[in-house]
């Protein structure tokens, strides 16, 4: 059995072990909240916005930052908890509440999950805003879409940094929000199961998101499960019929574009969820905990939830039962803080600092005019601040000004040899990095060495290793480093198909196919496609079955495949020509849906089709245009990393037999 699935099911050994007492270490109990009808509510007006890797071209939200740094001429203050940083604009008290809540958050997943990663790759930072004024500062958007007077806080994900943001006069109180933390608190279980899991389905993933985030902390007690405080909630469940689970278990979004739908899929997970812990039958989770098992070993989603649960039909109705009930059981664990928050650090940061830290968060969301700004008032007030050389050379190699980026990111190390996002950028800017000569690579390898010992956590170090290596024809290593990345981002899916990539080349194509297999089944978009094309690569004969058959597409649908020679953004507009079996086709488009490799440096946080694509290659589909002088108009557009192996094709559709390489 793989060492990963190995350390998975270690992790799952303590799951779910509040229940009645059962197998937990000291004495625990069951409680029950009363409920009335409106038992459960997936957060109204708590948006969450999860960064994917697919991006959407259109016109830039833009708002004068100047505002911005006017109100932000004064620093900030810093508390450090054991496991968190909190800078806040508001009172030093209200940080360390603050702090406090991660802390006890965390405690619940040490107690309840023994052997988890606690602490994500990404290094998370909680910006506690003081009031509206600072959050609309923050998210502009938000009040521009008329929602932003209802956020209470708002989770970013980002691969080199994460963010909690939560609003101090609306989380300090109870009339404002009853649910105080429960928007961070869902996204903030999200990173850790991601950090521990390869997959879960759509359900699971926000169900236990959502059965965590309402978490309460009383004195010496922490109430696990427990529904939500609001008694203004709509009653999801009673005006709507839940899907059966034979269909809600197999939903691969969130999001719907009926928002009643969209509240009701949160609302059936939490219920699903609660149900699988806490009902009849259920062992206390144990049976969720077998269930986890067959999901982390591959197994297929409905043939594990029955081999677990038992005939699917008999457990909706045991399920539609219990959520009928007038009190939901509740998991009640004892809790012991490690430290008071008065014994937590405190300190003013300087100005530059502060500066600094709300440019980077800017750059996560991709507002470089407003990171610009700040970056360039940390620089006047003090030019060492390293983080501020950092934010401009990310702002510089966004706008593809790449001597100005090196110059920068340069100046970050030699101001802060432990800048490891600095150091990395800098060394993938460098010539080394493209370089086929062995002194180049090895000074190459020793680059990314030397990120590594900074940072052990980071990923995209690990994978660009891993291709070193595989160039060099020394598979076994690259296999290990690929191994090492997916370990560290289990559910970063294009990690799982570099890995498969590098199986194929090593003379083990079964094991590569059955990773293709698990990705193509579990995910969709560019991720699914990149699965896909792996599959389709390896003979027939050689895979692990032929049971993965990807769908037929329309038939004015043709797939273009070559190496990019060029791009042109211009407004809304998007321009791209490929090199494809000696000719050159360009296609247009204005606002299309865009996705690249997980093994591409840049990663989420920074990739631009604008910029830095040239030599990739790339799989358009698109229409045959009407104007005879461009080859088509883009439907979606993905980049691939080099690692794959370049075809330069243009030929219509697969049909779905397989036949064909799927784009």
């Amino acid at each position: 059995m793989p060492a990963l699935i190995k350390a998975i099911e270690r992790n799952l050994d303590g799951l779910f072990r509040f229940g009645c007492g059962v197998k937990y270490s000291v004495r625990s109990e069951l409680g029950a909240f009363p409920i009335d009808k409106r038992r459960l509510w997936v957060m109204m007006g708590t948006l969450m916005f999860p960064r994917k890797r697919c991006l959407v071209l259109m016109s830039a939200f833009v708002f004068s930052w100047s505002g911005w740094l006017f109100a932000q001429d004064k620093p900030w203050l810093e508390v450090r908890s054991p496991h968190f940083r909190v800078i806040t604009n508001g009172s030093d008290r209200d940080a360390r509440h603050v702090a406090r809540a991660f802390e006890q958050m965390r405690a619940v997943f040490a107690s309840q999950f023994p052997g988890f990663v606690l602490e994500s790759p990404a290094p998370l930072l909680v910006l506690a805003a003081r009031n509206e004024e600072t959050m609309k500062m923050l998210f502009p958007q938000m009040w521009k879409a008329q929602v932003g007077t209802q956020i209470a806080g708002i989770f970013q994900k980002g691969w080199e940094r994460q963010y909690a943001v939560v609003r101090l006069d609306v989380v300090t109180s109870d009339r404002m929000n009853p649910d105080t933390y429960a928007v961070v608190y869902h996204e903030y279980v999200h990173t850790l199961l991601h950090a521990n899991f390869r997959w879960l389905p759509k359900w699971l993933d926000e169900g236990l998101a959502e059965f965590y985030a309402y978490t309460r902390f009383e004195g010496d007690r922490m109430y696990i499960g427990a529904p939500t405080k609001s008694s203004h909630r709509l009653d999801i469940l009673d005006s709507r019929t839940p899907l059966p689970l034979r269909t809600f278990i197999t939903t691969r979004s969130s999001v719907s574009r009926d928002a009643a739908d969209t509240h009701l899929f949160y609302a059936e997970a939490w219920a699903l969820t609660h149900f699988l812990t806490f009902g009849p039958g259920m062992d206390q989770g144990e049976k969720l905990k077998v269930f986890f098992n067959l999901l982390q070993r591959g197994m297929d989603q409905q043939k594990a939830f029955e081999q677990a649960f038992g005939n699917i039909e008999e457990v909706d109705k045991g399920y539609l039962r219990y959520i009928n009930q007038i009190a939901f059981p509740t998991g009640v664990v004892p809790y012991v803080a490690s430290e008071g928050e008065k014994d937590y650090s405190g300190r003013q940061m300087g100005l530059a600092e502060t500066q600094a830290e709300l440019s980077a968060f800017e750059i996560l969301d991709h507002h470089f005019e407003q990171a610009r700004g700040l970056a360039e008032a940390a620089l006047k007030s003090d030019p060492k601040t390293a983080l501020a050389h950092e934010d401009m050379g990310f702002v510089a190699f966004n706008e593809g000004k790449d001597e100005d980026a090196l110059r920068e990111f340069s100046q970050a190390v030699d101001l802060d040899p432990k800048s490891y996002i600095s150091f990395f950028a800098k060394t993938m800017m460098s010539p080394i990095s493209r370089s086929t000569a062995p002194a180049d690579q090895k000074l190459f390898r020793e680059a990314l060495l030397k990120v590594v010992a900074i940072s052990p956590r980071f990923a995209p170090a690990y994978v660009e290793l891993a291709k070193l290596d595989l160039a060099r024809g020394e598979a076994e290593a690259a296999l290990k480093m690929a191994q090492k990345a997916e370990g560290l981002e289990p559910f970063r899916s294009g990690y799982r198909v570099m890995t498969g990539q590098i199986l194929l080349r090593s003379g083990h194509p079964a094991e590569a196919s059955a990773r293709a297999a698990y990705v193509a089944d579990r995910w969709g978009g560019p991720d699914h496609d990149e699965a896909m094309e792996l599959w389709n690569s390896i003979p027939a004969a050689k895979r692990v079955s032929d049971s993965l058959v990807d769908k037929p597409r329309p038939n004015d649908e043709l797939v273009a495949e070559g190496m990019v020679k060029s791009v042109s953004c211009k407004d809304r507009s998007f321009v791209i020509t490929l090199e494809s079996e000696g000719k050159t086709l360009t296609f247009h488009r204005q606002g299309f849906t865009v996705g690249f490799s997980d093994t591409l440096w840049v990663g989420r946080d920074h990739f631009t089709p604008c910029f830095h694509v040239d030599g990739l290659r790339a799989v358009a589909r698109c229409k045959v245009s009407s104007d005879k002088s461009y080859a088509g108009d883009i439907l979606s557009l993905g980049f691939r990393d080099n690692l794959s192996v370049v075809r330069g094709t243009i030929a219509e559709a697969s049909t779905g037999d397989g036949s064909q390489p799927s784009k």
